[in-house]
């Protein structure tokens, strides 16, 4: 059984005795109580949701990245003077520098008739070829127009060290350079930016469908940064089923009565609890008091994790 917006009013007008038990009367004795329930609701939800009854949603993680023309290969390799990178056909490119470094890039001329194109890479203004990254790899990524799939050359040019990796050329064309992916041999994913409602990555509820087999089972392979990055090795190719807690929806002022709160029956139940505590204060501040003691205990005693079994498996890498 669903529970609604109205559910909760009305539960939260009875704990202040301003209800007559089936109805949400709106009148001068309860008007205040109404106006200010979406900001309690929202403090409730909030201290649930991350400190006591999770919110669990999946969110799934493709992992099949393109072909590097140039092969798997993350060369952090440091030159001087010059270098080059080419391959046959490709549509896109990606590579990371640090250090000064003058580079363009070449595409072989379509016909007999055409010259070669000269492309200049550059970071800032657009009269200065040379790639500026003293402190840090700095990231470069694009796409180009090779009509006929000709042969494309970046050569990078310097007097002084710097270091160049994840050098990589792609068959694939895109739409614009942010489309690009990055060519790194752990790929990462900031969740934070990528889903509006993230709070925080679930501690081990991350599941791998492996390419090629009939195989679903809880990931071992993969990192947490910070809790809010998501990191895999390029090469586990695969559907990533990834569990994490969620922020709860807003309530507003204009929220439906017959909205539907997607609560667990446990939460919908101590929610007017809280609500009821912060909006009573200033008649009977200790029944609000009972009321938040309540709430806390009922919401310590959801925090408890209850063990669930999974299914996995190991590899011995010893091979025994």
């Amino acid at each position: 059984m669903s529970t609604t917006w109205k559910d909760i009013k009305l539960a939260t007008l009875q704990k202040m005795f301003s209800s007559n038990g089936t109805t949400i009367q709106v009148d001068s004795s309860t008007q205040e109580y109404i106006y200010s329930m979406p900001q309690a609701a929202n403090e409730g939800l909030q201290l649930l949701s991350t400190a006591g009854k999770f919110i669990i949603k999946p969110w799934i993680v493709n992992n099949y990245p393109c072909r590097n023309l140039l092969g798997e290969s993350y060369a952090n390799i440091r030159h001087t003077g010059r270098t080059e990178i080419a391959a046959d056909g490709a549509h896109s490119y990606y590579f990371e520098i640090l250090g000064s470094v003058t580079c363009t890039m070449t595409i072989e001329a379509q016909d007999e008739e055409s010259d070669p194109v000269i492309i200049i890479i550059h970071n800032g203004d657009e009269r200065d070829t040379t790639i500026e990254s003293p402190d840090a790899y700095s990231i470069f990524k694009g796409s180009m127009a090779n009509v006929n799939d000709k042969r494309v050359t970046i050569v990078f040019e310097s007097d002084y060290p710097y270091n160049l990796r994840n050098a990589c050329f792609y068959s694939e064309k895109f739409s614009k350079e942010s489309d690009v992916p990055d060519f790194q041999e752990y790929m990462k994913f900031n969740l934070k930016a990528l889903i509006p409602d993230f709070y925080q990555l679930s501690e081990t509820d991350i599941y791998w469908e492996k390419d090629g087999e009939p195989t679903y089972l809880a990931a071992s392979n993969y990192y947490q940064e910070a809790d809010k990055t998501l990191v895999i090795p390029r090469k586990d190719k695969g559907v990533y089923t990834v569990y994490y807690k969620a922020y709860p929806e807003e309530i507003t002022l204009s929220t439906a009565d017959d909205y539907d709160m997607s609560l667990d029956p446990e939460v919908a139940a101590i929610l007017p609890l809280y609500m009821a505590s912060q909006l009573y204060k200033d008649d009977d501040n200790a029944i609000a008091t009972v009321y938040r003691n309540e709430f806390e205990v009922a919401r310590e005693a959801l925090s408890q994790k209850a063990r669930v079994s999974k299914r996995e498996e190991f590899i011995s890498e010893s091979g025994w």
